[in-house]
């Protein structure tokens, strides 16, 4: 009796692990093996890629790549192509003084260095051998790349606009590496990723977001509610590395797209944010909400 109970429990496993498998829909992307080498070690998309996909994506830092804004010429022209001024002390973080003062940063102050919104995106793509993208505006605007708008929208949008069909539909339409980029107040430019059930997350597993399974995922630079704290201890506790330097307020993250602000049931206020998550991967990751209502303009861009 006790040999039968044990081969059923095997049975099961197998047959769980098949499921979550057979579920599971990421393939293996030079986009998502230069994206997930940007965050943070152990992240928890990071990990299910690796075992879905069989890569064996390594983060570039262990605390991931912090958000830095101060228009730095490195990440426009072609010195994209080369890392060097982002890890040129590896494994420490390179430091860099803003150029610009801005909602977060402060001109002539020194910061950690890493990548703005479209910083991250352009890297993503050069690093696969691609060309960089057009500006934010350009994208978004400019008549010539409208060709390679997948859907776009907003209250700018007069006409030609694409619409967009539901969150939970966009998974039929939308390629690993589309550009979504929005406009509210400033510009903003994230990269799909695919959807939570792409990645093995199941109803049980996360009830929460048991309604947003098929909602996009998007991996991103930009503010975010962790990454301050985080910085500022690495700050503190290796002064002779980075003791003029202040902190960060954000940097790579994986967010889902259009799940009601009220549907989430966390919510915190960061310098001057609000951001609304949910906890997932046993309460260690803050998977936050990122809106496309209220984008003055808006297009899903593909290369």
């Amino acid at each position: 009796m006790k040999r039968l109970f044990c081969i059923l429990f095997l049975v099961s496993i197998i047959i769980i692990s098949a499921f979550s498998a057979a579920s599971a829909e990421v393939e293996r992307n030079p986009l998502l093996d230069v994206a997930f080498s940007a965050i943070e070690q152990d992240n928890i998309f990071q990990r299910r890629y690796n075992e879905i996909t069989g890569a064996e994506v390594k983060s570039l830092f262990e605390l991931g790549i912090p958000y830095f804004f101060g228009r730095q010429t490195d990440y426009t022209g072609t010195r994209l192509t080369n890392k060097d001024d982002l890890i040129s002390k590896y494994p420490n973080y390179a430091v860099r003084k803003s150029l610009e003062t801005t909602k977060f940063y402060r001109a002539e102050q020194f910061y950690i260095y890493g990548f703005d919104c479209s910083g991250f995106t352009r890297w993503i793509y050069v690093q696969c051998g691609y060309p960089m993208h057009v500006g934010l505006n350009d994208m978004c605007t400019k008549h010539s790349e409208r060709e390679h708008h997948v859907f776009n929208g907003g209250t700018e949008w007069t006409s030609e606009a694409k619409k967009m069909p539901p969150y939970n539909e966009l998974k039929d339409y939308l390629q690993v590496g589309d550009l979504l980029n929005t406009k509210q107040g400033a510009r903003h430019i994230m990269m799909y990723i695919g959807t939570l059930s792409d990645y093995g997350f199941t109803a049980e597993e996360v009830p929460d977001l048991a309604d947003y399974l098929d909602y996009p995922l998007v991996i991103h630079c930009g503010p975010s509610p962790f990454y301050g704290e985080r910085f500022e201890k690495l700050i503190q506790e290796n002064p002779e590395l980075y003791g003029r330097c202040k902190t960060t307020n954000g940097g790579v993250e994986v967010s889902i797209l259009g799940v009601p602000a009220d549907k989430a049931p966390y919510h915190t206020h960061v310098q001057i944010t609000d951001y609304d998550y949910f906890l997932i991967d046993n309460g260690n990751y803050m998977l936050t909400l990122r809106q496309i209502e209220g984008s003055t303009s808006f297009c899903w861009y593909r290369m």
